[in-house]
């Protein structure tokens, strides 16, 4: 009778030191992504540079574990969003409104301009701008361009009787819904920035006529419906303009240990190895 010996194979310690057994899939895939990486070499002597490509933009670094239960609701609510808005282009076209910032160096519009509607029942009709949305690039007419809506939605259920009011709607200056008016001869314009004869200020001025359009006083109100030359400092409260503009800092060549050695008086006769700056 053969009697069979089992054939014992040697463990392996380190097994149980790998954590990623105790990971799930998912999170050990998309961590062990490589980086990619650029080497710059032949610095005549210098030390080569390595510079890494930025995460991507759906890339969410978090410091906890992503198996918690606060961090995988949300991961689970991001999943459901996304699948959401895919099965949502799939079967029928989302009709979202699109908005776009002007550059800050076309934008010419500001509140308490006098300007000219181009569109609407209020064709021709002149007003002022009551306010401005830079990130929809749209200006609020007071008075004009308006709609007929409820005062206060569902105030019958409060017991207060429903009341209508005339409200403005925002007017798009990319689509021209909107002109300035030229100061020459009341006639819609636009606008440009260029310096005045000192070339020390960009003024606005029409391209039409070539008279400058000046800014109201209205735009340069401050969220307390204070213009800056009349707000007046709050002891306590406020920094003072002359401490704001106090100069406290001035830039050294000196690291920050070599700092704290010449303010305490302590002198080192080392001298620092040469770098280099390219």
């Amino acid at each position: 009778m053969w009697v069979s010996r089992a054939v014992r194979i040697p463990r392996k310690p380190f097994v149980d030191l790998d954590y990623a057994r105790h990971m799930p899939n998912s999170y050990v895939e998309r961590e062990k992504r490589t980086v990619p990486r650029k080497v710059y070499t032949d610095r005549f002597g210098a030390p080569d540079i390595k510079q890494y490509y930025i995460h991507p933009e759906d890339y969410v670094h978090s410091e906890k574990r992503p198996w918690e239960d606060q961090q995988l609701t949300k991961y689970i609510k991001r999943q459901d969003s996304y699948f959401g808005s895919q099965i949502s282009n799939k079967y029928f076209e989302l009709r979202r409104p699109t908005s776009k910032r002007m550059k800050d160096v076309e934008w010419t519009f500001f509140p308490g301009d006098l300007v000219q509607v181009m569109v609407g029942k209020d064709k021709g009709r002149q007003g002022l701008i009551m306010s401005v949305s830079r990130e929809t690039s749209e200006v609020i007419v007071d008075g004009l361009h308006t709609r007929l809506g409820e005062d206060m939605e569902n105030s019958e259920r409060l017991g207060v009787d429903k009341t209508l009011r005339w409200k403005e709607q925002p007017l798009s200056v990319l689509k021209n819904h909107v002109m300035l008016v030229d100061p020459n001869d009341d006639s819609p314009c636009t606008a440009k920035w260029q310096l005045n004869a000192a070339a020390d200020e960009y003024i606005r001025v029409s391209t039409k006529s070539g008279y400058e359009i000046p800014i109201p006083s209205q735009a340069k109100v401050t969220y307390e419906y204070l213009q800056p030359e009349n707000y007046i400092e709050v002891e306590g409260k406020d920094t003072p303009a002359d401490a704001v503009l106090e100069r406290t800092y001035h830039p050294k060549v000196a690291s920050f240990e070599q700092e704290i050695m010449n303010d305490m008086g302590i002198k080192d006769e080392k001298q620092p190895a040469p770098t280099y700056w390219y």
